[in-house]
């Protein structure tokens, strides 16, 4: 079963900005509650979504990543207005 928690957390990433494509989140650090960072490389972009409501435009991308044993599912969201990254969503598969 699916464990998904809601995160809303800025992360440090690495991504390639290609002229005239949507950004790629390549590698991602976070700080969990507990203040452990993790670093997570994505694996696989499944999904990818255009937020063009409101004031600013911001770019969803669903991901699967290994990390250990398990398999992650997560949203990272790129708000383009504030050109910042977060980790939106996180979850076992």
């Amino acid at each position: 079963m699916l464990a998904v928690k809601a995160v809303r957390c800025t992360v440090d990433m690495i991504a390639v900005f290609r002229c005239g494509e949507m950004p790629e989140p390549v590698r991602f650090r976070y700080t969990d509650r507990d203040g452990k960072e993790t670093v997570i490389k994505v694996d696989r972009i499944v999904d990818l979504a255009v937020d063009r409501a409101g004031s600013g435009n911001s770019i969803t991308y669903t991901c699967l990543s290994m990390v250990g044993r398990r398999q992650i599912r997560y949203d990272l969201k790129y708000v383009g207005r504030d050109i910042r990254w977060e980790l939106y969503k996180i979850g076992d598969m």
